[in-house]
């Protein structure tokens, strides 16, 4: 193989292996530590330094005191630079869905197969479940990816669940909408799920509620 080919072939390879890492840590962030990136890319200690060096050199990842990676601010900033305004948008009604559940509501819009958050307000429990910003979660098996589905299959818009699916312990229920703009956004509640159980039908009204930023 010519050399100018071969490298070419090797910056492939780099950039493929980063992006791997990036979507690893995106799944988990602020919980994968270096050794847990080894053991899921499957690669050598050496290589995965370099590679975790070069995100957080440049601002795709970010490293806690414990070593911990997630998602830098440059990557995260580049993930919401195009959805300002829908957060803008949607920031009142997830407001209110937060102060009538009291739990985590998210905002996603559908990109592709995957849903990108782009807009969290918190719960105030000491057991919650969150996400963060810039993550990406498939459009199966996860309460605002059937939602997404659903609506873009023809459907009303219409409250769509999660139970202990994506993740074990935590259940959610979510509900989509095409916005003026032409894009698939949903709105989130995701909880552990024996509080989930508990609170389900006040999370459902709170969400059926939320239907108005949607486009009819």
């Amino acid at each position: 193989m010519p050399a100018a080919e071969q490298n070419r072939e090797d910056g492939i390879q780099v950039l493929r292996r980063a992006a791997a890492a990036l979507d690893e840590i995106a799944t988990e962030p602020g919980r994968l530590r270096q050794v847990d990136l080894e053991n899921r890319l499957g690669l050598a200690k050496s290589t995965v330094r370099r590679i975790l060096l070069a995100l957080t050199d440049i601002g795709y990842a970010a490293v806690d005191e414990a070593g911990r990676f997630s998602l830098g601010d440059r990557l995260v900033g580049l993930a919401g630079s195009d959805s300002a305004h829908l957060v803008a948008a949607f920031r009142p009604t997830l407001q209110r869905i937060a102060d009538a559940t009291g739990e985590t509501v998210d905002l996603s819009v559908l990109r592709g197969r995957e849903m990108w958050f782009i807009d969290q307000i918190e719960s105030g429990h000491r057991l919650r479940a969150v996400s963060a910003i810039g993550v990406r979660f498939p459009i199966d098996g996860t309460a605002n990816g059937k939602a997404a589905k659903a609506v873009l299959e023809g459907a009303a818009a219409e409250v769509q669940f999660d139970l202990d699916e994506h993740t074990p312990g935590i259940s959610a229920a979510g509900i989509a909408g095409w916005t003026p703009g032409g894009q698939v956004v949903a709105i989130s509640v995701p909880a552990p799920s024996d509080r989930f159980r508990a609170n389900r039908s006040v999370i459902v009204k709170a969400l059926r509620a939320a239907r108005a930023p949607f486009q009819h």
